[in-house]
C-alpha cells in the first residue's frame, strides 16, 4: 500500500515581487482646496439701517410730527407737517394754508384739516409733493442745529420710516413701500455733508426710484389721450351732476359739515342731535378758551378775562 503523503515544494519568497500601487491617504482633518465652482460669490456688506416712526423710540425727530417749529416766509409753523400740508394750498388758496398753519400745535390737526379741503389741493401735487417735502425738511434741519448734527451722525446708514400704514412715504407693513421720506432725508444728508463743495451741486443727485410705483403715480404716467379715454364716462357724470355756480372752499366745507358733529367736525351727528356723542355735547358747553368752566349764558366764554385772552392769542 502506497503512502498518501504528498511531496512538499519549497517556494523562494525572495524571488517573488508583488508591486502594489501607492495610495496617498488624506486625513479627514486636512483642508480642502476650494474649486472655482464651490467658492461662494462675493457679497457686499449691507448698509446699516436707521428706523424711525414711533414717538417713544430714537430718531423720532426725523418724522414731520416732531415738535420742531419751522420758519417760512416770515411765518412760524408749529411743525414741518403744518408747512408740508400748507404747501398743498399756499399758491391758489392762501386762506386755507393760513388756516392750517393756525389750526393748532398738533401735527395731526394739520393733517386732518388738509384732508377736509382735499378738493382744493393744487392739481399737480402728485408731481411736486416730493420736492415740497424736501423743502420742508431742509428748513427744519437747517434751522435746528441739533437735528442737523443728528442727521449727519447717521453716516451712510439707510434711513427708513417704519410706518405700517404708509406705503409711499414709509415702507408699509410688509416693507414693500417706497420709503420716500427716508430717501429725501438721505439726499438732504448728502447736501449738508457737501455744502462747502460747489462742484457737488453741479450734477443731479438722488433721482426718484421708478422701479417701485404706487397708485398715486399712475395718473402722472398715463398719456393725456389714454387718461381721457379711461375716465371720460366719469368726467361726463361729474359734469352733469356738478353745479354751474362755483363754490368757495370755505363755503363748500361749511355745506358738507351740516351733517357732521358741530364740535369735533369729525363724526356724523347722532340722529337729530347737534353732536355725535355726549362727550362732544358736554365739551361744547365749556368755554372755548380755558375749556374748564361752562360758557356764560349764550357767550362762547366763561368770563371777560377769557374773552380778552382769547382775542390776544
Amino acid at each position: 500500500m502506497q503512502s498518501s503523503v504528498r511531496p512538499t515544494t519549497t517556494v523562494n519568497t525572495n524571488a517573488l515581487h508583488v508591486s502594489t500601487p501607492s495610495i496617498n491617504v488624506v486625513p479627514l482633518t486636512a483642508p480642502v482646496n476650494p474649486t472655482p465652482a464651490s467658492m461662494p460669490p462675493y457679497k457686499r456688506s449691507p448698509r446699516g439701517r436707521v428706523l424711525f416712526y414711533d414717538k417713544n423710540k430714537p430718531y423720532y425727530e426725523f418724522t414731520n410730527f416732531s415738535p420742531h417749529p419751522v420758519e417760512y416766509n416770515g411765518k412760524r409753523f408749529p411743525t414741518s407737517e403744518h408747512l408740508f400740508q400748507s404747501f398743498k394750498f399756499i399758491d391758489a388758496h392762501p386762506e386755507i394754508a393760513e388756516y392750517i398753519r393756525t389750526c393748532g400745535d398738533r401735527p395731526m390737526a394739520a393733517f386732518d384739516e388738509a384732508h377736509r379741503y382735499q378738493s382744493w389741493v393744487r392739481p399737480d401735487w402728485r408731481q411736486v409733493n416730493i420736492v415740497k417735502m424736501e423743502e420742508a425738511l431742509r428748513l427744519k434741519f437747517t434751522q435746528h442745529k441739533r437735528l442737523r448734527q443728528l442727521l449727519l451722525d447717521t453716516g451712510d446708514d439707510e434711513l427708513i420710516e417704519d410706518s405700517p400704514r404708509d406705503y409711499f412715504w414709509g415702507v408699509g407693513a410688509d416693507y414693500s413701500g417706497r420709503n420716500e421720506l427716508g430717501k429725501a432725508l438721505e439726499r438732504l444728508r448728502d447736501e449738508l455733508r457737501h455744502e462747502n463743495n460747489p462742484k457737488y451741486f453741479l450734477q443731479p443727485h438722488g433721482k426718484r426710484d421708478m422701479h417701485r410705483l404706487s397708485l398715486q403715480d399712475i395718473p402722472s404716467l398715463l398719456s393725456p389721450m389714454s387718461a381721457a379715454g379711461h375716465v371720460s364716462n366719469f368726467i361726463r357724470t361729474v359734469s352733469n351732476s356738478a353745479s354751474s355756480t362755483p363754490q368757495s372752499p370755505i363755503s363748500a366745507v361749511s355745506a358738507s359739515s351740516k351733517t357732521m358733529c358741530e364740535f369735533c367736525q369729525q363724526k356724523p351727528k347722532f340722529q337729530r342731535h347737534r353732536y355725535c356723542s355726549r362727550n362732544c355735547a358736554q365739551a361744547a358747553k365749556m368755554c372755548i378758551h380755558c375749556r374748564t368752566k361752562p360758557k356764560f349764558d349764550k357767550h362762547p366764554y366763561c368770563s371777560k378775562t377769557c374773552a380778552a385772552d382769547y382775542v390776544k392769542t
